[in-house]
């Protein structure tokens, strides 16, 4: 691109890209963390995300086609991936400098932040993108994964998606984003020392209560100790370490279960469903014992009723749960979603 970002279309477009301004390297501020020594994890401060894009009418969508001052200067395309104008995390990220009167460790925010966009059309959702498009965004998220970890720093890569502006959405064409971290997310770091330590997690697929739909390969269930009212989990059946090492058969089923999963809660709470997404695959080091998964959080726990991080979950850590992970399991099983 012109600004020295990058780039990416998967599969088919129409037009050759051509950007109407011609400019230098993209300049831009860097993003820094702090050390948090109370809660022992590290804090990201990206002070030039203030001003990022912020619920642009539908006619003015930068990650349409050939939108007047916007990312995609292609006249239609599949998917594509380019670098986060805004982004968080920063290739060429420098050691910050000590803060004056503190004793407190800082380090650069050394990564990249990805956009990646689902289709071309700014109607479309996981659930109504064609299957071939959702095994291509399957293969996407395998391609994106090996290619970040090919730098040096990048320690974990993290695919998600918000959608709806309850889940913090604030541009409503489909698409998600992709986070290759230098440093161990909390979060992430847990999981690990779980599958380190012999957590099985494709046990899960073998139990008829919490499965909600199967397949050969793998199977979307409710699991048993679910933090979310109708939290859902994609998981293969069989061992990898990230989307890229799944076969076409693989591919296939869990891309039809991206489409049973997010039109199974528009379906069950008949309305547009906020939800976050989280694609897991192997950090680096970690790729024997680290299965690829991915995890669906809905952000409803009843059609008008968000569920909301409230004080003893934000302030404790413990999560409070109105529905019993068997009885959704239940309620999503019996849920009659059109193909």
């Amino acid at each position: 691109m012109p600004d020295g970002r990058q780039l990416h279309l998967y599969g088919a477009y129409v037009g050759e890209p051509s950007f109407a301004v011609e400019a230098g390297h993209h300049e831009h501020a860097f993003s820094h963390r702090r050390w948090h020594p109370v809660r022992r994890e590290w804090v990201v401060y990206s002070a030039h995300r203030q001003t990022r894009t912020y619920k642009p009418p539908t006619n003015d969508c930068p990650f349409c086609p050939m939108a007047e001052d916007g990312e995609l200067p292609v006249k239609d395309f599949s998917i594509a991936v380019f670098d986060n104008k805004f982004s968080s995390l920063q290739k060429d990220a420098p050691r910050p400098s000590p803060i004056p009167g503190l004793d407190l460790p800082v380090e650069s925010a050394a990564g990249n932040c990805e956009v990646i966009v689902y289709s071309s059309d700014h109607r479309a959702t996981m659930g109504s993108l064609p299957q071939a498009r959702r095994e291509l965004l399957v293969r996407v998220w395998g391609d994106r994964i090996r290619e970040a970890m090919n730098l040096a720093s990048v320690q974990v890569v993290m695919p998600f998606e918000n959608r709806g502006e309850e889940a913090g959405v604030t541009l409503h064409h489909p698409h998600g984003q992709i986070y290759a971290f230098s440093y161990m997310p909390p979060i992430i770091g847990a999981m690990a020392e779980s599958f380190r330590e012999g957590y099985d997690l494709a046990k899960l697929a073998a139990l008829p209560p919490y499965v909600i739909a199967d397949t050969a390969s793998a199977a979307a269930l409710v699991p048993p100790f679910a933090r979310f009212p109708y939290e859902t989990w994609i998981v293969p059946k069989a061992f990898h370490p990230n989307p890229g090492t799944l076969s076409a058969t693989e591919v296939s089923d869990v891309a039809s279960l991206l489409a049973r999963v997010a039109n199974t809660y528009d379906t069950f709470f008949g309305r547009v469903c906020p939800y976050v997404m989280v694609v897991y695959a192997a950090p680096r080091g970690m790729e024997k014992f680290f299965p690829f998964h991915i995890q669906f959080q809905p952000l409803l726990r009843a059609p008008n009723k968000l569920k909301f991080i409230a004080g003893v979950e934000l302030g404790a850590g413990s999560f409070l749960v109105d529905i019993l992970p068997e009885t959704a399991a239940q309620n999503l099983r019996n849920v009659e979603v059109r193909p």
